[in-house]
């Protein structure tokens, strides 16, 4: 008896049929458009949702842990699927939502990695549900990982004072208090473009790096002395 109640309350165990698979990114779908998925991860309740749903439709037992792990599952499919696409050799048909490729390059892919024949010159299925389920929480992923990349680059750069100039003036930017307001905009506009300058920071020559700690330390002396 209690090898039945180990082996249900394994996820290991539970199969996620094509069936349950169109039903929860429907539902997850639905949960998104009526808010409950406020930032990258859905509440709570929309995964006891689908474990409830798929329970009574298809009676085995289901529950939200088993919905979370469908869903990393959706994140690495996800991942997978858009690495593929920016890939040297492959294109994008929007209206079949399918990764192109000519055969020598589906070849050489396959024999590289036998997994990802299932995602090319085929349709993806539920392609515009899986953008609103997981392709959120990738974007956000990524915005997250290009800010600490580049925050990295500045630090690891040869003049040391950019990283620390360019952090202060990263808060300068959301100051907006002061009487000059044409003159503030006009401060946060240059700061702004400062800061995209930085992107390519890493891989300028020490005098542009230099350069632009300069006009940042002029920027920063400038907002002190508005505030």
């Amino acid at each position: 008896m209690s090898k039945g109640k180990e082996k249900v309350s394994s996820s290991k165990q539970f199969r996620w049929l094509p069936p349950m698979h169109e039903m929860m990114l429907k539902i997850l779908t639905q949960e998104a458009a009526k808010g409950n998925k406020p930032s990258s991860t859905f509440r709570a309740g929309s995964f006891a949702l689908v474990a409830k749903e798929i329970t009574a439709q298809f009676g085995v037992e289901c529950h939200p842990s088993y919905v979370d792990n469908r869903m990393r599952t959706l994140r690495s499919m996800w991942r997978t699927i858009q690495t593929l696409r920016k890939k040297s050799g492959f294109g994008w048909d929007e209206n079949l939502k399918m990764i192109t490729c000519d055969a020598k390059t589906y070849q050489e892919e396959v024999m590289a990695h036998r997994k990802h024949a299932k995602y090319l010159n085929k349709k993806i299925e539920f392609y515009d549900e899986l953008v609103i389920v997981v392709g959120m929480d990738t974007a956000t992923s990524g915005f997250s990982k290009s800010y600490v990349d580049i925050e990295n680059e500045l630090e690891n750069g040869d003049n040391g004072d950019s990283a620390e100039f360019v952090a202060d003036n990263l808060k300068e930017c959301v100051v907006e208090k002061g009487k000059n307001a044409n003159e503030s905009s006009t401060t946060r506009s240059g700061i702004f473009k400062s800061c995209k300058r930085g992107r390519a920071a890493s891989n300028a020559d020490d005098s542009v790096l230099t350069d632009l700690s300069d006009q940042l330390k002029e920027i920063v002396v400038a907002l002190k002395e508005i505030n």
